[in-house]
C-alpha cells in the first residue's frame, strides 16, 4: 500500500463535524493538525508564520464556541516573531507539560471541593458528556457519591457519561424533561463547560440553562467544572459567540407537511452567572468574579490582538 496523503482541509473538517468528542479530545485533534503540517514544512528553518496563522484561524473557525482551541492555539504562537518547524515543536513539548499541571491542579481542587461536603452520602446530577467531570469523578472515587444524568437530547450523550459512572458509582440515566421530578433529591449540581465569556456567563450543552434555573429555585448549588482555558478570547475582545443550528434530521425525520412549521436544533444554551455558585477549575475554587479576575493571569490574553488588528479573525 502506498503512503497515505496528507489532507489538512480533510482534518479540519472533521474537527468541525465532530459532535460527540469534549474539548480535551478536539485539542488533541488540532494539535494533530498543526504537526501534520509541520510535516509537509521542506525546510524546517523556513519562516511559516504566515501559513501558521491561517491554520491557527482555520482551527479556531472550525469550533467558533470552542475557548480551548483558541487559546491551545495561543499558547502555541504567542509572541514568535518568526515561525519555524523547531519553535513550534518546542511549544508542543511545553504545551503537553502545561497540561498534564493543569489538570493535576484541577483535580486537586475538586478534590477540595468534595471534601467541603459534610455529608457522607453525596448525590450529584449531571448533564450531558464533559471529559473534565468524568476525569474530576473517576479520580475520587473514595467518596460515596450517587449521579442522576440527564441524557442530553438531541445526542444523547449522558448515556456515555451513565455507561462510564456505573462502573463506580450507584448511577441513574434519566430524560431531559424529568430534571424536575429529582432535583429535590440533589446535593449539589455540576454542569461542564465549552465556553465561559466575558461575562461570566457558560455555554454548555443545551438543557444547561434550565437545569441551572430549576437549582436555583429549589436551593440547589451549581457549580462549573472547566479549565481556565475555557476562557473565550473572542468574547473577551468583544467579538459575538454564534450558537450554531445543527441539522433537523436529528430531532425530526419526516417530511415537512406544512410551511408553518420550523424545526430548531441547537447542542448549545447560554447560562448567566447568577445561576452558577462557582466555577471549580485548575486556579481555584472561586466566584465567577474571582474566577475571571485570576483567569486574565493564566491565559495568553494578549496574542488574541494581533488576530483583531491584521482582521485575521
Amino acid at each position: 500500500m502506498g503512503k497515505q496523503k496528507i489532507d489538512i482541509p480533510k482534518m479540519l473538517s472533521d474537527l468541525k463535524a465532530d459532535d460527540s468528542s469534549g474539548a480535551d479530545q478536539l485539542v488533541r485533534k488540532a494539535l494533530e493538525i498543526i504537526k501534520t503540517q509541520l510535516e509537509l514544512v521542506k525546510n524546517p528553518n523556513d519562516n511559516i508564520k504566515d501559513k501558521i496563522l491561517l491554520l491557527a484561524k482555520n482551527i479556531i473557525n472550525s469550533r467558533p464556541s470552542m475557548a480551548p482551541l483558541i487559546n491551545s492555539m495561543g499558547y502555541i504562537i504567542q509572541n514568535l516573531e518568526k515561525i519555524t518547524v523547531k519553535t513550534i515543536q518546542q511549544r508542543l513539548v511545553e504545551f503537553e507539560k502545561d497540561r498534564i499541571i493543569r489538570k493535576k491542579a484541577l483535580n486537586t481542587y475538586f478534590n477540595e471541593f468534595l471534601r467541603k461536603f459534610k455529608k457522607s452520602h453525596l448525590k450529584i446530577m449531571l448533564i450531558s458528556y464533559s471529559s473534565t467531570i468524568i476525569n474530576s469523578l473517576l479520580g475520587n472515587t473514595k467518596y460515596n457519591l450517587e449521579i442522576y444524568i440527564l441524557e442530553s437530547r438531541p445526542l444523547f450523550e449522558g448515556r456515555k457519561t451513565a455507561e462510564i459512572l456505573s462502573q463506580y458509582y450507584k448511577t441513574h440515566l434519566i430524560i431531559d424533561a424529568a430534571m424536575g421530578k429529582y432535583i429535590n433529591q440533589i446535593d449539589v449540581v455540576l454542569i461542564g463547560v465549552d465556553s465561559i465569556l466575558k461575562d461570566g456567563s457558560v455555554i454548555n450543552k443545551i438543557g444547561t440553562l434550565p437545569l441551572a434555573i430549576l437549582a436555583k429555585t429549589n436551593d440547589v448549588k451549581v457549580y462549573a467544572i472547566a479549565d481556565s482555558y475555557k476562557y473565550n478570547l473572542k468574547s473577551h475582545y468583544g467579538y459575538p459567540i454564534l450558537i450554531e443550528e445543527k441539522p433537523i434530521e436529528e430531532i425530526y425525520d419526516k417530511s415537512l407537511v406544512t410551511d408553518f412549521l420550523q424545526i430548531h436544533n441547537y447542542y448549545f444554551d447560554i447560562t448567566q452567572p447568577h445561576y452558577i455558585s462557582g466555577i471549580i477549575s485548575n486556579i481555584g475554587v472561586l466566584s465567577i468574579q474571582d474566577f475571571l479576575e485570576k483567569v486574565y493571569q493564566d491565559l495568553p490574553i494578549e496574542w488574541f490582538k494581533y488576530f483583531i488588528i491584521n482582521k485575521k479573525i
